[in-house]
């Protein structure tokens, strides 16, 4: 691939903000633009209700996974819609607002429709790692970020296929990108519509990102370095400038939509915001089976529904299964149910010989053989075309022969 240059690691680049014939408002006006960052202590349903101080999962609609000393795991399948209301909808950055944006429940995930943001009501502080799955409508401009929570311009991206800052060095981007921002980098005959950021690490992508691709993806703060990963990339670089102490993580979308699910977000909450939401480090219920191998209340419902013919329950499995954050003995226990049948469940399995993990597809031949009795050719390691040729010859015989969906 053919760049035009852009500065290197640790050169300064200065990026305008303006659209539609005038001036925005730049990120000298974080508090309003960036996240609308500090707008306040969150409210939840039932707040104040109570007396003395909630439990995690008597505040979060997300699960707690786990507690670990002062480090917190929040787990968000979204099968329950009220799990978006742990994000706030806000814009990504200073950008002109796009008709139709929005976040919201969508499908059983976390919609986000740009340019818009989804950011997670907690503040953070020291490490974090966020990891989700990611469905993109889009070829280029979707991601995260964490921001800090004082409303300062030291905030980071984490963007698949980045584009918008590329565009201020009149260069194509197109990278996967780690960038950091800060009034520091700001040149000196920058007015107040400018800021500075630094490329921290960046790499094409082995593939094109195209419109309906579903990628794992994990980003976040590690032992001082901004880090960032997915399926063939591994990004990391040090966290420049004034450091991500206290902040606030969440997604983005620019001009685009992406779907998140079966995110986890591992981290220790900042005891400054603690105090303040009057949230204690303690579970008001056991931590949900799940986390420790077995099955928690919601999985096991999906596994009846799922038995009884629901394929919305099936789907939910199948993302399961692949969930690489769960442990390996609740994810056997769901394959267990899900070779059992019923055999109509072989149609929603053929979307796993589509992923882009070679284990989550041998798992989903294993399930289709173990419904149908046949493979059809299929080899997870096969070249794309080839996989394709056996999905094709799949289908057609399950469309020739729905009798093999009974029972």
């Amino acid at each position: 691939m053919s760049l035009h240059p852009v500065p290197p690691c640790g050169q300064a680049a200065r990026a305008p903000w303006s659209g539609l014939g005038r001036p925005l408002c730049a990120f000298a006006l974080i508090g309003l633009c960036l996240l609308a960052l500090g707008a306040g202590r969150p409210v939840v349903a039932g707040e104040g209700e109570a007396e003395g101080n909630r439990a995690l999962d008597e505040y979060f609609r997300g699960a707690v996974a786990g507690l670990d000393g002062g480090e917190v795991t929040l787990r968000y399948d979204f099968r329950d819609a009220r799990q978006v209301e742990d994000f706030e909808d806000r814009k990504p950055f200073n950008i002109e607002a796009r008709k139709g944006q929005q976040i919201r429940w969508f499908d059983e995930q976390l919609e986000i429709v740009g340019n818009a943001a989804a950011r997670h009501r907690a503040h953070w502080m020291g490490e974090v790692l966020v990891t989700a799955t990611f469905t993109v409508d889009a070829d280029r401009d979707v991601g995260g970020f964490l921001s800090p929570s004082d409303a300062t311009n030291d905030f980071a991206t984490f963007t698949l296929t980045e584009t918008f800052f590329h565009r201020w060095d009149n260069s194509d981007g197109m990278l996967n990108s780690i960038i950091k921002f800060g009034d520091q980098w700001r040149e000196g005959d920058a007015t107040g519509d400018f800021t500075g950021f630094r490329y921290v690490s960046r790499k094409p992508p082995k593939e094109k990102l195209a419109p309906g691709a579903r990628l794992r993806v994990a980003f976040g703060l590690q032992k001082g370095k901004l880090v960032m990963s997915g399926p063939e990339f591994d990004l990391k670089g040090s966290d420049v400038g004034n450091k991500l102490k206290r902040f606030q993580l969440g997604f983005y979308a620019i001009k685009g939509r992406v779907l998140v699910d079966d995110l986890e977000i591992r981290g220790t909450l900042a005891d400054d915001w603690l105090r303040r939401t009057k949230v204690d480090l303690r579970t008001a219920r056991p931590i949900g089976a799940a986390a420790t191998g077995g099955l928690d209340e919601a999985t096991q419902a999906c596994l009846a529904a799922h038995a009884a013919g629901d394929l919305a329950a099936t789907r939910t499995l199948l993302r399961f299964a692949t969930d690489e954050s769960r442990a390996a003995e609740a994810r056997a226990t769901v394959v267990e149910a899900l070779v059992k049948g019923p055999r109509k469940a072989a149609r929603p399995t053929v979307d796993l010989l589509y992923h882009e993990r070679e284990d989550a597809r041998a798992l989903g031949i294993r399930i289709i053989k173990a419904l149908l009795g046949k493979d059809y050719g299929y080899k997870p390691a096969a070249p794309e075309a080839k996989r394709s040729a056996a999905i094709k010859k799949l289908n057609e015989d399950l469309d020739k022969h729905p009798e093999l969906l009974e029972g």
